[in-house]
């Protein structure tokens, strides 16, 4: 007789550990690829758009893998992302052998990878609705936010050691294996089924791909928490571009201090997440998400503005980093509790689309504004030094950290803001829970 598969949240924990290991191979493999590329063009151009292509691939292939995954058993849309990505990476890992790799085949796989990694996150959004109790959606939230913080403070060194001990193909062949101990883990553990798929594979996958879309913009207090997400992450992705820079040149290009700044930002997100799993869960989410992000903008944006020092900022990134699971352990765990099981995939890859939408339009705007307009200014002597310099030092890299300033301010104002509109604020009491409709019911309301 074959042991039962564990289910429930230990069954998500076996899923988890394997997410882990993915994405801390991704992490390795994007590092070693970037080292590799600048070797060999010494162009940020080049880097910047081997970065860009993975991104724009998956941010428009979400919607589709929003319809696919409705139509398809769960365990396979999980298996789906790390399946595809590994065989893209023993190609590579054989180009790599013998030597034959090209620059545009690198644009190519990441291209490629993805597509695939567009099924990760509203897979595995989809499947904790249907895996764990309604009590543990936060605490599994958390942990999905944690998997993403573990390998930003292992993967660089991590990446940085093997490239040097066994080069790149040592490297490409460590994220593959660690993709095929995630395929691994999704067979090790008990997935039930979301029920009918049928409503779905009648609808067909480009009409699937947009009804996620009217699905939100039918109900009022998921497109407000939509929109509200989508500013704070345009805000957030400003952040993101100018801290390393802002670092290396308030430090004279202490390259240790930028660091020491990125990796204590990424212990706060995993200090978060193990706080958010021993807490029990609100009754009113989305208040402690709200809280979440004025909390988040004013210690994790403003304090990185006004700071002058490697441990303010380090204090800074850490306390934005710890906000990051709450925030999205509460949001997702609303969106898991109020979109109906048959819809989720649909609707959670429309969602992949939009917050992703806001990394282009932030990294579009914020370079031409940095440079053109708030580096200049904040020289000594400069207008907006003369404005801000009782806020902000000015001199080099005090444009980047008036960014910070202004962001911070803004997003205290977004989250404000959310807290007076009744269709937010109220939308986990407003809102019927999924299962008060019946998929019948929802298939007309979306083809509505």
């Amino acid at each position: 007789m074959s042991p039962r598969r564990p289910s429930g949240m230990r069954g998500y924990t076996v899923l988890w550990a394997g997410q882990v290991m993915s994405v801390s191979g991704a992490r390795m493999v994007a590092f070693a690829f970037g080292i590799w590329l600048f070797q060999r063009t010494h162009s940020t151009v080049d880097l910047a758009a081997m970065t860009m292509t993975a991104f724009v691939a998956t941010m428009a292939c979400s919607p589709f893998a929003g319809a696919a995954i409705d139509r398809l058993p769960r365990r396979l849309t999980i298996v789906a992302s790390d399946a595809g990505s590994g065989v893209v990476l023993l190609v590579l890992a054989i180009l790599f052998a013998t030597g034959g790799v090209e620059v545009w085949q690198l644009y190519a796989a990441n291209a490629v990878i993805g597509a695939f990694v567009a099924f990760q996150g509203p897979a595995y959004s989809a499947t904790i609705a249907v895996m764990v109790d309604e009590k543990h959606y936060v605490r599994a939230n958390a942990m999905r936010s944690m998997a993403e913080s573990i390998p930003s403070i292992l993967a660089p060194a991590s990446g940085a050691a093997v490239l040097q001990l066994v080069g790149i193909e040592g490297v490409v062949l460590g994220a593959l294996a660690a993709s095929l101990v995630a395929v691994g883990t999704a067979f090790c553990a008990a997935i039930p089924d979301a029920g009918d798929r049928g409503a779905a594979r009648r609808q067909g996958l480009w009409s699937g791909a947009w009804s996620g879309f009217r699905y939100i913009a039918g109900r009022r207090g998921l497109l407000g928490i939509q929109l509200t997400f989508f500013a704070i992450s345009l805000i957030s992705a400003m952040g993101w571009q100018v801290l390393t820079p802002m670092v290396l040149l308030r430090t004279g290009d202490d390259e240790v201090a930028a660091g020491l700044v990125q990796t204590v930002g990424a212990v706060g997100g995993v200090v978060g997440g193990l706080v958010m799993t021993a807490l029990p869960s609100p009754a009113r989410r989305i208040r402690g998400a709200l809280a979440a992000i004025i909390v988040y903008m004013l210690l994790g944006r403003l304090v990185l503005g006004v700071g002058d020092g490697p441990l303010w900022w380090a204090a800074g990134w850490f306390s934005a980093w710890l906000c990051m699971p709450f925030l999205r352990g509460y949001l997702d765990a609303i969106w898991q509790r109020k979109v109906d099981t048959g819809m989720q995939g649909r609707v959670f890859g429309a969602r992949q689309f939009l917050d992703n939408l806001s990394l282009p339009i932030a990294l579009g705007a914020v370079g031409p504004l940095v440079d053109r307009v708030l580096e200049p200014g904040m020289r000594e002597g400069g207008a907006l030094a003369a404005v801000f310099g009782g806020l902000v030092t000015p001199g080099p890299g005090g444009g980047m950290a008036l960014v910070f300033l202004g962001t911070g301010a803004v997003g205290t104002l977004v989250g404000v803001a959310a807290f007076l509109v009744p269709a937010i604020r109220d939308v986990d009491t407003d809102l019927p829970d999924h299962d008060h409709r019946t998929p019948s019911t929802t298939e007309e309301l979306v083809q509505a």
